[in-house]
């Protein structure tokens, strides 16, 4: 028989419920066999896991491999599981994640992780907020509540620098189709790419630029992963460079009059400026625009006025900004760079040359749907939550970066809530190769969770024993 020890350290000792472990194994010499594999714990019990990307060094035994299990009650900052490799070790069942019937046209996924009920779609590249990729169902199982109503959104997209006027809002969700690649799919852990490539735009520095996702979902877990993978790119955003830093959106809808998420809190506070000018330029071109004579209106800018209605504010956001979209051929090229060139200059200056760039706030959780254009533009933070205090849920994110802004609306005219790695005037902030870690759940406190994103529970391998 042979064994070794899996020495778990547990940083700041923190509370440890529900969490995924992810570590790579190697087995040099004969290697084993994995089917002989079996996962003990402190008090002696068997813990289910999970083996993945195995790496065999004959038919039936591997050198390497990745283990994935889910660890509960740890409280110390250290505790000792064994790995026993012998013949015929009992297995641990489980029930783990159930793969389920997409419900949706273009699902491609859709898990039963024991605490959500979630689908992944590819998209359907129709430029509108129904067809984007991502997720676009989500709900926490003891909550029964899809976060997305309709599922006309989706969290996981990502927008800028691409969707920008100047761009002629190239919307990556809503405007290619993504590839879906099962890399890993199991009782614990699985995994998946979704690989695409963003349309041309007007802007040539962004021309051709492949991008992948990989999504990560455990059992159990309230957590879940992604990483953003972007072709090297060099551009102008606000009249500032862009280097390789996308806009992240996880945006959620409720239906008029309602909002899934009503606070907004930065771990141990929050630095932000309030409002949205920009939007505020646009809102007024839009409606400079198509208040001319119906006379002078193409039949799509007159359909696109018929569409929003009298209330511009009671709208999707990027539903009424398809105005300078390309896609949409509402406008020419040329007259959307000619509108863009005066909200860009008009914008900027408002922005970074108004007392309003001075003028930053602090509040340990912010009511957004209060202040001016339902908008705030929080300061660098990594650790980040939007709260229902009714409900005492909370969605947490944790990014390996810091993000400089935010943008963080939550409008319950439209019912339209969203989280984005942006800050003013639509610059990106989130570098390009990032993970981020997010949670929804009723958390006691929910920066320990955060805490606990950051510092996952680190894993050395011990040295093989034979008894």
């Amino acid at each position: 028989m042979k064994k070794c020890t899996l020495m778990l350290n547990n940083p700041d000792g923190l509370t440890r419920n529900n969490e995924p472990v992810l570590t790579r194994l190697c087995f040099p010499d004969e290697g084993i066999n994995p089917a002989d594999l079996r996962l003990v714990n402190e008090q002696g019990e068997t813990v289910p896991h999970q083996l993945f990307d195995l790496i065999y060094c004959n038919e039936q035994r591997i050198s390497a491999c990745s283990i994935a299990f889910i660890v509960n009650n740890m409280t110390k900052l250290v505790e000792n599981y064994t790995l026993v490799c012998q013949p015929n070790n009992p297995v641990a069942n489980i029930k783990g994640i159930e793969q389920l019937k997409p419900t949706l046209s273009d699902g491609v996924k859709r898990l039963d992780t024991g605490h959500y009920i979630l689908e992944l779609c590819r998209g359907t590249g129709d430029g509108t907020s129904y067809g984007k990729w991502g997720i676009r169902y989500f709900a926490a199982k003891a909550e029964g509540r899809n976060l997305i109503k309709d599922c006309s959104n989706a969290i996981g997209g990502f927008y800028g620098p691409f969707f920008t006027p100047a761009n002629g809002l190239i919307n990556p969700p809503e405007h290619c189709i993504v590839d879906c690649i099962t890399e890993v799919e199991g009782p614990i852990y699985c995994r998946y790419r979704f690989n695409g490539e963003v349309p041309n735009g007007l802007d040539p520095a962004l021309h051709n630029k492949k991008f992948s996702i990989v999504w990560e979902f455990f059992y159990q877990s309230p957590w879940f992963r992604r990483r953003y993978d972007v072709d090297d790119f060099t551009t102008f955003v606000d009249g500032m460079p862009v280097i390789n830093k996308i806009t992240v959106g996880d945006e959620y809808e409720s239906g008029q009059n309602d909002v899934v998420f009503s606070r907004f809190a930065s771990y141990g506070g929050t630095y932000y400026r309030e409002g949205d000018l920009y939007a505020k330029i646009l809102a007024a071109e839009v409606n400079r625009i198509l208040s001319q004579p119906t006379q002078t209106l193409s039949e799509n800018a007159r359909q696109y006025r018929d569409s929003i209605g009298d209330n511009i504010n009671a709208v999707s956001w990027d539903f009424f900004w398809r105005l300078f979209c390309v896609k949409e051929g509402i406008l020419t090229d040329e007259e959307i760079r000619d509108h863009v060139k005066d909200i860009l200059r008009e914008a900027h200056h408002v922005v970074h040359k108004s007392p309003r760039h001075r003028d930053v706030l602090f509040a340990k959780e912010v009511d957004v749907n209060s202040v001016p254009e339902q908008t705030i533009f929080p300061l660098a933070a990594n650790k980040t939550a939007e709260i229902n205090p009714q409900s005492g849920y909370a969605m947490v994110w944790y990014t390996s970066n810091i993000v400089g802004r935010y943008q963080i609306v939550q409008r319950k005219d439209s019912g339209w809530v969203n989280w984005g790695t942006n800050g003013e005037n639509e610059y990106p902030e989130l570098p390009t190769g990032s993970t981020i870690y997010t949670a929804y759940g009723q958390f006691e406190d929910w920066q320990q969770q955060a805490d606990s994103m950051e510092k996952n529970i680190d894993i050395k391998q011990g040295i093989i024993e034979y008894d």
